[in-house]
């Protein structure tokens, strides 16, 4: 295809007007290149053609698009420089210096002249922009921030490097609120608002702390409140002292400050201990001591202390309760009221000489005991039964010891059951405290202590003809519920077996198990709940080993959960009892064939229905040093849950907020009133007692999901945590 019209013969160059041959590619005057590919059709056109042959395009038009292209670019890098974005005009004024087609020759020769002009600009504006950095980083380090933000706002934002734009920034907000707060300042002092007047002044000291000025007006400021709250002090008003001052600057925390706001401090939480307790203890009562004693002039301490000695002495809500009743509902979020067990019905104390202030701390060993007499709702024993009689069930009756070795102490509880008698007799009862608990750092182990304390125990006691029964933590354990069908005792046995084989994950050979299913109900609505407890027999054996190093040989071991749950419906035995059995009439139905039916189902017994789809239910929780129990127990079920948290844990609060050792903390966290700011600790021992009741809250949505049934009437502390000052508010109730 030709380039030119059909009647040339030579072609032009458009740059030096040289004519070369029709086919050449190059100008043989100039060296400028002569031809150019259609943008339409791609063919070669010569670069002094106005239309394409091949196509018909139109080239002069095509050129000067390009060309308002190039112009355009050429505008854009002239912005870019403006706008202190050098390298990026730089970049466009090199593609554009670059063109040597003459078409584009006028704008090729504004952009040699316009880069070198970026180049000179680009040089002198990144050198003023490095010293003023420089010099507002100076500023900056010597807190003339109003300086480094002046250098700063004249460098170009793209110039700034990250340090500096975060100084730029952080100064320009640092002087935007000193600006605002010193308006502030002169209005509050006008209206003479002195306590608005310390907070501002805080503020700006914290922004300004060497100004003179500040420091001179925070003195007299917080020496005019200072007094005022003195006088508010005087008037009762603590409340009102402590908020005034709190406003204070630090720069006016003298001794006098330190004492003033301790006092008030202390009283606002003293005065506030009272209302919300739902039982007039003794640690309330040690606090109210203190209150009257810090503040003599405050009637209100002094009726407290009355009031609650009136209290302690008044008549307990009923005759199992400990405590004497205060002023707040003591009705638990887990059901019904709270109250501490310290009193049980279902035993004889009569030849007790000396009886524990509270058997809340027996509770387990109590359950031992009556498991050992079999008086418990659940039998079974995690050690092998030895001997014939042991295997028939027969032998003399003897007492048992019930003996619960916890993490800080052993508890000991004797009991028997004379022929004729309604309740088992409580011969005797001891405690043996560890020297540390086994749950306490820097003590010695479990394998240490647990041997002394049972030496002793035995020093103290005779276990000669009796039966000992005691408990396996229930960390050593595990434990699984779940609720059969109304099936027969037989049937019910093959599905507990399986049950313990498929979800139970210990292998048969090394189980030891403790199983209690429900009493068959006849057109029963929830089946038979089923409780187990299960332990590898190289824990029974470990167990078993410890408390022979003491000396102590057992007939029986139990887990602490079910210690619990048996001595719960012994001494809830009106409560909690199972349906009766009671043996249907002898209605022998013939089959389809003639035949009788089977002579096992006519001796079928059946207990009592219960149709109301919901069982009166009992909780309780049982606190100790490590480990926190909850047992929900109804007539037809047992569930609970323990888990590695109790006393000690507060224990440890204290001794770090107070800096004593853990044995002083001890008897401190029982008795705030002893320590210099018991607020102090007591806020840290509420996020403790925070942290148990979401725990248990967790554990009783759990135990409601397994069994629907539970209607909780009453719930009941044991173990010793509770004794902790606000444990019952906090914990338990509402």
């Amino acid at each position: 295809m030709s380039v030119t019209s059909s009647t040339s013969t030579a072609l032009a160059c458009g740059a030096c007007k040289h004519s070369n041959a029709p086919d050449a590619q190059f100008c043989g005057g100039c060296g400028h290149v002569l031809h150019e590919k259609c943008i339409q059709c791609g063919g070669l056109v010569s670069l002094t053609q106005k239309f394409c042959v091949g196509c018909g395009q139109d080239l002069n038009a095509w050129l000067e698009k390009r060309i308002a292209e190039q112009e355009t670019k050429l505008a854009d890098a002239v912005t870019a420089a403006k706008n202190h974005e050098y390298d990026r005009a730089l970049g466009l004024l090199n593609l554009l210096a670059k063109n040597s087609d003459y078409r584009f020759r006028s704008v090729q020769e504004q952009a040699v002249a316009a880069k070198g002009k970026v180049e000179n600009l680009q040089e002198k504006v990144n050198t003023q922009a490095n010293q003023r950095i420089a010099a507002a980083k100076e500023a900056h380090a010597q807190n003339d921030l109003s300086t480094a933000v002046k250098l700063l706002v004249q460098v170009p934002e793209n110039l700034l490097d990250e340090d500096s734009r975060r100084i730029r920034q952080s100064s320009q907000v640092h002087l935007d609120q000193l600006k605002a707060l010193h308006s502030e300042l002169q209005q509050c002092l006008e209206e003479k608002s002195y306590a608005q007047v310390a907070g501002l002044l805080q503020q700006l000291l914290e922004l300004q702390p060497d100004n003179q000025r500040y420091q001179q007006l925070s003195q007299q400021v917080g020496d005019k409140l200072l007094r005022r709250a003195e006088r508010l002090c005087v008037r009762q008003e603590y409340e009102a002292a402590r908020n005034m001052l709190t406003s204070l600057p630090t720069i006016c925390h003298n001794d006098q400050y330190n004492e003033l706001f301790r006092r008030s401090d202390l009283a606002c939480w003293l005065s506030k201990q009272f209302d919300v307790e739902p039982y007039a203890t003794n640690a309330l009562g040690r606090l109210a001591m203190r209150y009257a004693k810090e503040f003599p002039s405050d009637g209100k301490a002094a009726d407290c202390v009355k009031q609650l000695s009136k209290a302690v002495k008044s008549k307990r809500p009923t005759a199992r309760d400990g405590l004497a009743p205060w002023r707040a509902d003591a009705k638990s979020w887990i059901g019904g009221r709270v109250g501490v067990l310290a009193s049980p019905q279902s035993l004889n104390f009569e030849e007790l000489k000396e009886r524990p202030q509270s058997m809340a701390p027996f509770a387990v060993a109590i359950g031992l005991a009556l498991q050992a007499l079999g008086l418990g709702r659940i039998t079974g024993n995690l050690l092998p039964k030895k001997g014939v009689m042991a295997k028939l069930g027969l032998g003399k009756a003897k007492p048992a010891w019930g003996i619960d070795v916890g993490s800080s102490a052993v508890t000991a509880v004797k009991l028997r059951m004379d022929k004729g008698s309604e309740q088992p007799i409580v011969e005797a009862t001891h405690r043996v405290e560890f020297k540390n608990p086994t749950c306490r750092g820097g003590s010695k182990s479990a394998s240490e202590l647990v041997p002394e304390a049972i030496t002793r125990l035995l020093e103290e006691i005779d276990v000669a003809n009796t039966l000992v029964y005691a408990n396996l933590p229930a960390c050593d354990g595990v434990a699984r519920f779940c609720e059969l069908p109304p099936v027969k005792d037989k049937d019910a046995e093959r599905l507990i077996e399986t049950e313990v084989k498929t979800r139970i994950p210990i292998s048969t050979e090394d189980l030891a198990l403790i199983s209690w299913v429900a009493p068959l109900q006849k057109e029963s609505t929830i089946g038979r709940p089923v409780v187990m407890a299960a332990a590898t027999k190289l824990a029974v054996s470990r167990r078993v080993d410890l408390l022979g190093i003491g000396g102590l040989k057992i007939d029986g071991l139990i887990p602490s959960p079910i210690a619990l749950a048996n001595f719960a419906a012994h001494e809830f035995a009106e409560l909690l009892s199972p349906p009766e059995e009671k043996p249907t009439k002898n209605k022998k139905s013939k089959a389809k064939n003639g035949k009788e039916a089977s002579e096992e189902q006519d001796e079928e017994i059946t207990a009592e229905v219960s149709v109301s789809g919901k069982q009166p239910t009992l909780a309780f929780v049982d606190a100790g040093a490590s480990k926190t129990t909850m047992l929900l127990i109804s007539p037809v079920s047992v569930w609970f849950w323990s888990y590695e948290s109790g006393g000690e844990d507060a224990t440890a609060v204290v001794a770090r907020r107070t800096k004593v050792t853990a044995e002083e903390a001890e008897q401190s966290k029982r008795n705030l009133a002893s320590l210099k700011t018991p607020h102090d600790v007591d806020d840290d021992i509420r996020e403790k007692h925070e942290v148990t009741r979401a725990r248990l809250r967790k554990l009783f949505q759990e135990a409601d999901k397994t069994f629907r049934h539970f209607d909780v009437k009453e719930t009941w502390c044991v173990g010793s945590a509770h004794q902790q000052h606000g444990f019952l508010r906090r914990v338990m109730m509402k």
